[in-house]
């Protein structure tokens, strides 16, 4: 594959560092095995056709697959341009893994045997991250919440920024996420309180304690997980 040639054919113009790290990352693929392919010109143009009429999927450019109908995109254009998702046929998540094809790409060729799953992500970050990531990601949370302010939102779109807005958040801003715990949404409350007792938020306890006894279905049980780690956390500490 010539991949200067096949993003030619694409509508989406790719940054050159982009295009310069898939070259030296295709010519890996092609000395090795990965569990995640890097799909053929035909694959990848073949999947963005299905894909670009979705409004959710409109930024994003397959590139990568497991071979059974999943596959890592690259976010091409809008607030997460240059980060990376994975696209399940079970259940839609696009919120970024990475912030960017590096980060991607130097987990993946670490561990070519990997799933996306059990690749070590940026997102949602484990701890501190320096203060350029921190703007970055502020910035791009600004102009996730301006679309979801500016006009009447297709409910899976909206779905989709908000999981967005919430992965990327760092863990200093933990409380500008607390709202989403009374969303309407029964799978924005679920990730709410996933997210939240991802990173063992004391500050929601209580609100995730409500959850458990009277959110929606999906709420609460992710509510009561999400106060299983929170305990874990505060256990841990006094031992």
């Amino acid at each position: 594959m010539n991949v200067a040639e096949l993003y030619d054919e694409l509508p989406i113009e790719l940054p050159g560092d982009v295009m310069d790290a898939l070259a030296s990352h295709h010519a890996k693929q092609v000395a090795g095995e990965f569990f995640l392919r890097l799909m053929n010109r035909d694959e990848i143009i073949e999947l963005h056709e299905c894909l670009a009429d979705l409004k959710e999927f409109q930024d994003i450019l397959p590139l990568w697959s497991d071979d059974n109908s999943n596959y890592v995109g690259l976010y091409c254009r809008g607030p997460l341009k240059n980060k990376v998702c994975y696209i399940s046929h079970e259940e839609t998540d696009l919120s970024p893994g990475f912030r960017s094809v590096s980060s991607f790409l130097a987990s993946l060729e670490q561990s070519s045997d990997l799933d996306w799953d059990d690749l070590k992500k940026d997102y949602p970050t484990e701890a501190d991250i320096d203060t350029q990531h921190l703007e970055d990601d502020r910035k791009c949370i600004d102009e996730l919440n301006a679309l979801l302010h500016s006009h009447q939102l297709d409910d899976d779109y909206r779905v989709q920024l908000i999981y967005s807005v919430m992965a990327i958040t760092p863990k200093t801003d933990l409380d500008s996420i607390v709202k989403y715990l009374d969303d309407e949404d029964m799978y924005v409350q679920e990730r709410a309180c996933e997210i939240l007792g991802y990173h063992r938020h004391v500050p929601a306890k209580e609100k995730l304690r409500e959850i458990a006894q009277s959110g929606m279905p999906n709420g609460r049980q992710a509510a009561k997980g999400a106060l299983a780690r929170i305990r874990e956390t505060r256990e841990t500490s006094k031992s």
